[in-house]
Protein backbone atom coordinates (compact mmCIF):
# COMPACT_ATOMS: atom_id res chain seq x y z
CA UNK A 1 0.00 0.00 0.00
CA UNK A 2 1.38 3.37 -0.90
CA UNK A 3 1.12 5.56 2.23
CA UNK A 4 2.26 8.84 3.20
CA UNK A 5 2.37 9.33 7.45
CA UNK A 6 1.60 12.15 9.32
CA UNK A 7 3.48 13.08 12.74
CA UNK A 8 0.69 15.36 13.97
CA UNK A 9 2.52 17.62 16.71
CA UNK A 10 -0.45 18.83 19.61
CA UNK A 11 -3.62 17.45 20.91
CA UNK A 12 -5.56 20.79 21.05
CA UNK A 13 -8.78 20.93 19.13
CA UNK A 14 -7.11 22.34 15.96
CA UNK A 15 -4.78 19.09 16.06
CA UNK A 16 -8.03 16.74 16.32
CA UNK A 17 -9.75 18.84 12.86
CA UNK A 18 -6.36 17.70 11.30
CA UNK A 19 -6.69 13.84 12.69
CA UNK A 20 -10.57 13.80 11.16
CA UNK A 21 -9.87 15.08 7.86
CA UNK A 22 -7.07 12.60 7.31
CA UNK A 23 -8.93 9.47 8.45
CA UNK A 24 -12.31 10.88 6.73
CA UNK A 25 -10.20 11.27 3.58
CA UNK A 26 -10.08 7.94 1.65
CA UNK A 27 -13.98 7.40 2.64
CA UNK A 28 -14.83 10.94 0.70
CA UNK A 29 -12.16 11.15 -1.91
CA UNK A 30 -10.25 8.29 -4.22
CA UNK A 31 -6.73 9.67 -3.21
CA UNK A 32 -3.58 8.95 -4.73
CA UNK A 33 -1.68 7.73 -1.70
CA UNK A 34 -2.78 6.57 1.61
CA UNK A 35 -2.76 8.77 4.35
CA UNK A 36 -1.83 7.04 8.05
CA UNK A 37 -1.51 8.17 11.07
CA UNK A 38 2.29 7.74 12.28
CA UNK A 39 3.34 9.61 15.88
CA UNK A 40 1.60 11.71 17.93
CA UNK A 41 3.74 14.23 19.80
CA UNK A 42 2.30 15.68 23.02
CA UNK A 43 2.97 16.62 26.37
CA UNK A 44 0.84 13.87 27.90
CA UNK A 45 2.05 10.84 26.45
CA UNK A 46 0.54 8.90 29.41
CA UNK A 47 -3.02 10.34 29.89
CA UNK A 48 -3.88 10.13 26.13
CA UNK A 49 -1.98 7.32 24.94
CA UNK A 50 -4.68 4.71 24.75
CA UNK A 51 -7.09 7.53 22.71
CA UNK A 52 -4.24 8.22 20.22
CA UNK A 53 -4.28 4.05 19.65
CA UNK A 54 -7.79 3.85 18.91
CA UNK A 55 -7.70 7.30 16.41
CA UNK A 56 -4.87 5.19 14.72
CA UNK A 57 -1.65 6.00 15.95
CA UNK A 58 1.00 3.50 16.22
CA UNK A 59 3.53 5.80 18.11
CA UNK A 60 3.11 8.24 21.02
CA UNK A 61 5.89 10.55 22.01
CA UNK A 62 6.64 13.72 23.73
CA UNK A 63 9.71 14.53 21.78
CA UNK A 64 9.29 15.45 18.15
CA UNK A 65 12.84 14.51 17.66
CA UNK A 66 12.01 10.69 18.86
CA UNK A 67 8.50 11.12 16.18
CA UNK A 68 11.19 12.08 13.51
CA UNK A 69 13.59 8.87 13.84
CA UNK A 70 10.33 6.82 13.59
CA UNK A 71 9.91 4.72 10.16
CA UNK A 72 6.84 5.71 8.35
CA UNK A 73 6.86 9.63 9.09
CA UNK A 74 7.05 11.67 5.61
CA UNK A 75 4.65 14.91 7.27
CA UNK A 76 4.68 17.00 10.03
CA UNK A 77 1.65 18.20 10.88
CA UNK A 78 2.39 21.51 13.49
CA UNK A 79 -0.70 22.57 15.74
CA UNK A 80 1.12 23.91 18.87
CA UNK A 81 1.31 27.14 20.19
CA UNK A 82 2.33 29.89 17.34
CA UNK A 83 6.02 30.26 19.62
CA UNK A 84 7.17 26.64 19.07
CA UNK A 85 6.10 26.75 15.21
CA UNK A 86 9.56 27.71 14.00
CA UNK A 87 11.83 25.56 15.93
CA UNK A 88 9.66 22.09 14.58
CA UNK A 89 9.81 23.32 11.20
CA UNK A 90 13.64 23.46 11.26
CA UNK A 91 13.59 20.06 13.04
CA UNK A 92 11.29 18.69 10.14
CA UNK A 93 13.24 20.33 7.78
CA UNK A 94 16.66 18.44 9.71
CA UNK A 95 14.73 15.51 8.71
CA UNK A 96 13.81 16.08 5.15
CA UNK A 97 9.94 15.91 6.30
CA UNK A 98 7.41 17.57 4.16
CA UNK A 99 5.58 20.11 6.57
CA UNK A 100 2.16 21.08 7.30
CA UNK A 101 1.89 24.51 9.70
CA UNK A 102 -0.78 25.69 11.51
CA UNK A 103 -1.34 29.77 11.11
CA UNK A 104 0.44 31.89 11.77
CA UNK A 105 3.52 31.08 10.93
CA UNK A 106 5.32 32.26 14.22
CA UNK A 107 4.65 34.69 17.04
CA UNK A 108 6.30 37.49 15.05
CA UNK A 109 6.91 38.88 11.80
CA UNK A 110 10.82 39.19 12.87
CA UNK A 111 10.68 35.55 13.87
CA UNK A 112 8.57 34.37 10.60
CA UNK A 113 10.88 35.97 8.51
CA UNK A 114 13.85 34.73 9.87
CA UNK A 115 12.57 31.27 9.83
CA UNK A 116 11.85 32.08 5.74
CA UNK A 117 15.41 32.49 5.09
CA UNK A 118 15.91 28.67 5.69
CA UNK A 119 13.57 27.30 3.70
CA UNK A 120 14.01 26.56 -0.01
CA UNK A 121 11.78 27.65 -2.45
CA UNK A 122 10.94 24.54 -2.93
CA UNK A 123 10.51 22.98 -0.09
CA UNK A 124 7.44 20.80 0.47
CA UNK A 125 4.95 22.90 2.64
CA UNK A 126 1.48 24.32 3.27
CA UNK A 127 0.33 26.73 5.77
CA UNK A 128 -2.99 26.37 7.75
CA UNK A 129 -4.64 29.00 5.69
CA UNK A 130 -8.17 26.89 5.38
CA UNK A 131 -10.41 29.54 4.69
CA UNK A 132 -8.91 29.82 1.13
CA UNK A 133 -10.66 26.29 0.34
CA UNK A 134 -14.23 27.47 2.02
CA UNK A 135 -16.84 27.21 -0.91
CA UNK A 136 -17.72 30.65 -0.74
CA UNK A 137 -14.48 31.61 -0.88
CA UNK A 138 -13.70 29.76 -3.84
CA UNK A 139 -16.51 30.80 -5.68
CA UNK A 140 -15.87 34.82 -5.18
CA UNK A 141 -12.65 34.29 -6.64
CA UNK A 142 -13.97 32.40 -9.94
CA UNK A 143 -16.62 35.18 -9.95
CA UNK A 144 -14.11 38.09 -9.53
CA UNK A 145 -11.70 36.79 -12.00
CA UNK A 146 -14.75 36.32 -14.80
CA UNK A 147 -15.41 40.43 -13.92
CA UNK A 148 -19.48 39.54 -12.89
CA UNK A 149 -19.17 42.51 -10.36
CA UNK A 150 -16.95 44.88 -12.81
CA UNK A 151 -14.14 46.14 -11.05
CA UNK A 152 -13.75 45.90 -7.38
CA UNK A 153 -13.94 49.08 -5.69
CA UNK A 154 -13.95 47.92 -1.74
CA UNK A 155 -14.11 45.17 0.21
CA UNK A 156 -15.01 45.14 4.10
CA UNK A 157 -14.96 41.74 6.56
CA UNK A 158 -16.02 41.67 9.78
CA UNK A 159 -14.89 38.07 11.44
CA UNK A 160 -16.38 38.23 14.82
CA UNK A 161 -16.12 35.49 17.89
CA UNK A 162 -16.81 35.96 21.23
CA UNK A 163 -15.56 33.41 23.46
CA UNK A 164 -12.76 35.80 24.92
CA UNK A 165 -16.00 38.13 26.12
CA UNK A 166 -15.99 36.56 29.75
CA UNK A 167 -13.44 37.78 32.17
CA UNK A 168 -13.09 34.58 34.03
CA UNK A 169 -11.91 33.09 31.14
CA UNK A 170 -8.84 31.55 32.70
CA UNK A 171 -5.35 32.53 30.79
CA UNK A 172 -4.19 30.69 28.51
CA UNK A 173 -1.32 30.12 25.42
CA UNK A 174 -3.93 32.35 22.82
CA UNK A 175 -3.72 34.98 25.65
CA UNK A 176 0.07 35.25 25.96
CA UNK A 177 1.86 37.73 23.64
CA UNK A 178 4.94 35.29 24.20
CA UNK A 179 3.69 32.33 22.84
CA UNK A 180 0.92 33.71 20.36
CA UNK A 181 2.22 37.13 19.45
CA UNK A 182 -1.04 38.54 19.40
CA UNK A 183 -4.85 38.12 19.73
CA UNK A 184 -7.56 38.79 17.72
CA UNK A 185 -5.60 40.58 15.10
CA UNK A 186 -3.34 37.56 14.97
CA UNK A 187 -5.08 34.29 15.30
CA UNK A 188 -8.54 35.50 12.91
CA UNK A 189 -7.08 38.75 11.42
CA UNK A 190 -4.43 36.50 9.44
CA UNK A 191 -7.44 34.57 7.95
CA UNK A 192 -8.79 37.89 6.25
CA UNK A 193 -5.84 39.38 5.94
CA UNK A 194 -5.25 36.51 3.59
CA UNK A 195 -7.83 36.58 1.86
CA UNK A 196 -8.24 39.77 0.68
CA UNK A 197 -4.70 38.92 -0.67
CA UNK A 198 -6.14 35.86 -2.57
CA UNK A 199 -9.21 37.76 -4.06
CA UNK A 200 -6.96 41.56 -4.79
CA UNK A 201 -3.07 40.93 -4.78
CA UNK A 202 -0.61 42.90 -2.64
CA UNK A 203 -1.29 45.40 -0.23
CA UNK A 204 0.03 49.08 -0.32
CA UNK A 205 -0.81 49.82 3.36
CA UNK A 206 -2.05 49.14 5.77
CA UNK A 207 -2.74 51.24 8.67
CA UNK A 208 -5.42 50.80 11.95
CA UNK A 209 -5.41 49.98 15.65
CA UNK A 210 -5.48 47.10 18.56
CA UNK A 211 -7.62 47.46 22.08
CA UNK A 212 -7.53 45.17 25.08
CA UNK A 213 -10.63 45.75 26.48
CA UNK A 214 -10.19 42.98 29.48
CA UNK A 215 -6.50 43.58 30.93
CA UNK A 216 -6.33 40.57 33.25
CA UNK A 217 -7.49 37.26 33.66
CA UNK A 218 -8.17 34.21 36.44
CA UNK A 219 -4.58 32.86 36.22
CA UNK A 220 -6.09 29.15 36.22
CA UNK A 221 -9.41 27.91 36.55
CA UNK A 222 -10.90 28.32 39.99
CA UNK A 223 -7.56 30.57 41.04
CA UNK A 224 -8.53 34.19 42.58
CA UNK A 225 -5.12 35.26 40.94
CA UNK A 226 -5.34 37.20 37.98
CA UNK A 227 -2.47 37.99 35.44
CA UNK A 228 -2.25 40.77 33.16
CA UNK A 229 -3.20 40.31 29.25
CA UNK A 230 -1.15 41.94 26.64
CA UNK A 231 -2.93 41.01 23.66
CA UNK A 232 -5.54 42.56 21.92
CA UNK A 233 -9.31 41.34 22.13
CA UNK A 234 -10.33 44.06 18.97
CA UNK A 235 -8.92 45.68 15.81
CA UNK A 236 -9.55 47.32 13.23
CA UNK A 237 -7.60 48.01 9.64
CA UNK A 238 -7.93 49.91 6.71
CA UNK A 239 -6.09 48.98 4.04
CA UNK A 240 -5.32 49.72 0.21
CA UNK A 241 -4.15 47.50 -2.28
CA UNK A 242 -1.71 47.64 -4.87
CA UNK A 243 -4.49 48.01 -7.80
CA UNK A 244 -6.68 50.13 -6.25
CA UNK A 245 -9.37 48.43 -3.91
CA UNK A 246 -9.65 49.67 -0.75
CA UNK A 247 -11.46 48.36 2.36
CA UNK A 248 -12.05 47.78 6.09
CA UNK A 249 -10.57 44.75 8.37
CA UNK A 250 -12.52 44.26 11.53
CA UNK A 251 -11.75 40.86 13.82
CA UNK A 252 -12.72 40.52 17.52
CA UNK A 253 -13.02 37.63 20.08
CA UNK A 254 -15.47 39.29 22.08
CA UNK A 255 -18.30 40.13 20.16
CA UNK A 256 -20.64 38.09 22.07
CA UNK A 257 -24.59 37.16 20.19
CA UNK A 258 -22.91 38.34 16.96
CA UNK A 259 -20.49 35.57 15.64
CA UNK A 260 -19.95 35.80 11.96
CA UNK A 261 -17.10 36.20 9.20
CA UNK A 262 -19.01 38.68 7.00
CA UNK A 263 -17.53 39.76 3.54
CA UNK A 264 -19.24 42.86 1.56
CA UNK A 265 -17.32 43.32 -1.74
CA UNK A 266 -18.08 46.05 -4.25
CA UNK A 267 -17.89 46.69 -7.68
CA UNK A 268 -18.76 49.28 -10.88
CA UNK A 269 -21.20 46.66 -11.61
CA UNK A 270 -22.67 45.22 -8.24
CA UNK A 271 -21.93 43.39 -5.08
CA UNK A 272 -20.91 40.00 -3.29
CA UNK A 273 -21.82 39.35 -0.07
CA UNK A 274 -21.73 36.39 2.50
CA UNK A 275 -21.08 34.99 5.94
CA UNK A 276 -18.42 32.38 5.69
CA UNK A 277 -19.96 31.06 9.13
CA UNK A 278 -22.98 30.11 7.59
CA UNK A 279 -23.06 30.37 3.81
CA UNK A 280 -21.21 27.97 1.29
CA UNK A 281 -22.42 30.18 -1.62
CA UNK A 282 -22.44 34.07 -1.77
CA UNK A 283 -24.95 36.43 -2.78
CA UNK A 284 -24.67 38.09 -6.32
CA UNK A 285 -26.51 41.90 -6.66
CA UNK A 286 -26.30 43.12 -10.06
CA UNK A 287 -27.08 47.14 -10.89
CA UNK A 288 -29.09 46.03 -13.81
CA UNK A 289 -31.09 43.22 -11.41
CA UNK A 290 -30.28 40.79 -13.94
CA UNK A 291 -29.83 36.36 -12.83
CA UNK A 292 -26.32 36.16 -14.50
CA UNK A 293 -25.23 32.78 -14.09
CA UNK A 294 -22.09 32.33 -11.99
CA UNK A 295 -18.93 29.98 -12.47
CA UNK A 296 -18.51 26.92 -10.32
CA UNK A 297 -14.89 26.47 -9.66
CA UNK A 298 -13.29 23.01 -10.31
CA UNK A 299 -11.31 23.42 -7.35
CA UNK A 300 -14.79 22.77 -5.20
CA UNK A 301 -13.49 18.97 -5.50
CA UNK A 302 -11.08 19.45 -2.85
CA UNK A 303 -14.27 19.64 -0.27
CA UNK A 304 -16.81 17.06 0.38
CA UNK A 305 -19.52 17.31 -1.48
CA UNK A 306 -23.21 17.87 0.25
CA UNK A 307 -23.60 14.39 1.50
CA UNK A 308 -20.35 14.22 3.15
CA UNK A 309 -20.18 17.59 4.56
CA UNK A 310 -18.74 17.47 7.97
CA UNK A 311 -19.83 21.24 8.45
CA UNK A 312 -18.21 24.20 7.00
CA UNK A 313 -14.94 24.70 9.33
CA UNK A 314 -14.41 20.53 9.16
CA UNK A 315 -15.28 20.80 5.78
CA UNK A 316 -12.33 23.75 4.87
CA UNK A 317 -9.69 21.96 6.69
CA UNK A 318 -10.67 18.45 4.72
CA UNK A 319 -10.46 20.68 1.82
CA UNK A 320 -6.53 21.72 2.57
CA UNK A 321 -5.25 19.20 3.44
CA UNK A 322 -6.72 16.89 0.42
CA UNK A 323 -4.81 19.94 -1.47
CA UNK A 324 -1.45 19.39 0.64
CA UNK A 325 -1.65 15.55 -0.31
CA UNK A 326 -2.72 15.35 -4.14
CA UNK A 327 0.48 18.52 -4.17
CA UNK A 328 3.03 15.93 -2.45
CA UNK A 329 1.97 13.19 -4.97
CA UNK A 330 2.77 15.41 -7.83
CA UNK A 331 -0.90 16.68 -8.89
CA UNK A 332 -0.02 20.82 -9.34
CA UNK A 333 -4.02 21.50 -10.20
CA UNK A 334 -4.69 24.25 -8.24
CA UNK A 335 -1.21 25.45 -7.31
CA UNK A 336 -1.83 28.90 -7.22
CA UNK A 337 -4.46 28.20 -4.05
CA UNK A 338 -2.22 26.06 -2.43
CA UNK A 339 -0.93 28.60 1.17
CA UNK A 340 2.73 28.86 1.94
CA UNK A 341 4.76 29.92 4.56
CA UNK A 342 5.54 33.07 2.33
CA UNK A 343 1.75 34.25 2.08
CA UNK A 344 1.71 33.71 6.15
CA UNK A 345 4.92 36.00 6.62
CA UNK A 346 3.07 38.64 4.03
CA UNK A 347 0.54 39.55 6.16
CA UNK A 348 2.43 39.20 8.97
CA UNK A 349 4.37 41.58 8.62
CA UNK A 350 1.07 44.19 8.44
CA UNK A 351 0.06 42.76 11.69
CA UNK A 352 2.73 43.81 13.68
CA UNK A 353 2.46 46.72 12.10
CA UNK A 354 -0.90 47.36 13.04
CA UNK A 355 0.22 46.37 16.86
CA UNK A 356 3.40 48.13 16.74
CA UNK A 357 1.82 51.45 16.14
CA UNK A 358 -1.42 51.28 18.33
CA UNK A 359 -0.98 53.93 20.92
CA UNK A 360 -0.18 52.45 23.90
CA UNK A 361 -2.49 51.68 26.98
Amino acid sequence: MNTLGFSVVGFGTIAKTHMVALRTMPIIKSLPVTPVLASLVTRRPEQVGAQAAQIGFTHVTSSLEEALQQAGTDVVSICTPNALHAEQVRMAMKHNKAIYCEKPVTESAQATGALLEEVPPQYPQQLAFVYRYHPAVLRIRAWLQEGIIGDVLQCKMAYMRSGYLNENRPYSWRLSDTLSGGGAITDIGVHALDLVRLWFGEFAHIDGRTETFIPSRLKTAGSEERVDVHVDDWAVMNFRMEEGVRGLVEVSRIAYGADAFRIDIVGTKGSITCDLERDKKPTLHLLNGSMQATPEPDSLYLLPDEKATMGIFQDCHFGALHHFILRLSGDERWSDLAPTLADGYAVERWVDYVIESSPAK
